[in-house]
C-alpha cells in the first residue's frame, strides 16, 4: 500500500490532483449554479436531477461534451445543439479548482510537505482539496448572490471538525473553540455595529463561514482568515466607487 501512495508524490501526482480538481471544478459549476434559491426555486435545486442540460434548448449535454476545460475549447464555449454562448465562468471555475488542487498537491504530497509522514500527506491532502472545493462553490456563490448558504459550510463544518481527530496534534477542544471563535467574534462586531448605526454591516453568513474555518484550523485559522478579509476588504472598497456601500452577506436560512 506504502508503494502505491509514493506515486502521488512524484509528477504523475500532481497531474492526478490537477485533473481531480478539474472534475470537481465542473462539479462546482453544478452547485453555483442550483444550489442558490430562486424565486421558482426558494430551497435551491438538485445537483442530481436533472443531468446536465443548455438552459435554452434544455437539451441533455453528452458526456463527451462535459469533459472540463476541454469540451468548452472544442465547442468555442457554445451549445452544441442551439449554438447558445456559456459563460466563461465555467471554464475560470474548473481552471481555478484544477490549479487551487495542485497547489493542495505541493503543500502535502510535493515538496512543501516533506516534514509528515505519507499517510498524514495523503489525509491532508484529502482535507486540503475538500476545503478548496468548498471555498470555492461558497465564493462564487458569494459573488453572484451576496449568500453564504448554511446548507454548504455548517456540513462540511462538522465534516472538518470530525477528520481532525485522525490529524496529528490536534486535540478535541481546538475545532471547537476555533468554531466558536469563528462564529462569535463576527457576530459580536455586527451587533455592535447594529446598535451604533442602526444599520447592518455584517451578516451571519461571515460567522457561519469562519465557524467552519476554525472547525478545520482552530483559532489561529480564524485569527488570519479575519486579517486576511480585512485586508481584501479594505482593498475592495478604496476601489469601489464613491457613495456605493457594499451590500452586507446574508446568512442562508433554511436553504
Amino acid at each position: 500500500m506504502q508503494q502505491e501512495l509514493e506515486v502521488l508524490t512524484t509528477p504523475v501526482g500532481l497531474v492526478f490532483a490537477v485533473v481531480l480538481g478539474l472534475l470537481w471544478g465542473s462539479f462546482a459549476n453544478v452547485c453555483i449554479y442550483r444550489w442558490p434559491p430562486s424565486d421558482e426555486f426558494p430551497d435551491g435545486r438538485s445537483v442530481v436531477r436533472p443531468g446536465s442540460h443548455c438552459s435554452t434548448c434544455k437539451k441533455p449535454i453528452a458526456w463527451y461534451d462535459n469533459v472540463p476545460i476541454l469540451s468548452y475549447l472544442w465547442l468555442r464555449g457554445k451549445c452544441r445543439t442551439c449554438k447558445t454562448a456559456f459563460s466563461p465562468r465555467y471554464l475560470l471555475v474548473e481552471a481555478a479548482t484544477g490549479a487551487l488542487f495542485g497547489v493542495a498537491w505541493w503543500f502535502t504530497l510535493g515538496t512543501g510537505g516533506t516534514f509528515e509522514s505519507l499517510n498524514v500527506r495523503v489525509l491532508w491532502f484529502v482535507v486540503d482539496a475538500a476545503f478548496v472545493f468548498v471555498m470555492v462553490v461558497v465564493t462564487f456563490i458569494d459573488i453572484d448572490h451576496k449568500l453564504i448558504l448554511t446548507k454548504v459550510v455548517v456540513p462540511a463544518a462538522v465534516l472538518f471538525y470530525l477528520v481532525t481527530f485522525a490529524l496529528p496534534g490536534y486535540t478535541w477542544w481546538e475545532g471547537l473553540v476555533g468554531a466558536a471563535i469563528g462564529y462569535g467574534v463576527p457576530w459580536l462586531i455586527g451587533e455592535i455595529y447594529f446598535r451604533v448605526t442602526k444599520r447592518e454591516g455584517l451578516g451571519l453568513g461571515d460567522s457561519t463561514l469562519l465557524a467552519m474555518i476554525g472547525a478545520l484550523l482552530g483559532w489561529r485559522g480564524v485569527v488570519v482568515a479575519l486579517f486576511g478579509g480585512s485586508v481584501i476588504r479594505l482593498g475592495a472598497r478604496h476601489h469601489r466607487a464613491p457613495g456605493r456601500p457594499a451590500p452586507a452577506r446574508r446568512c442562508g436560512r433554511g436553504y
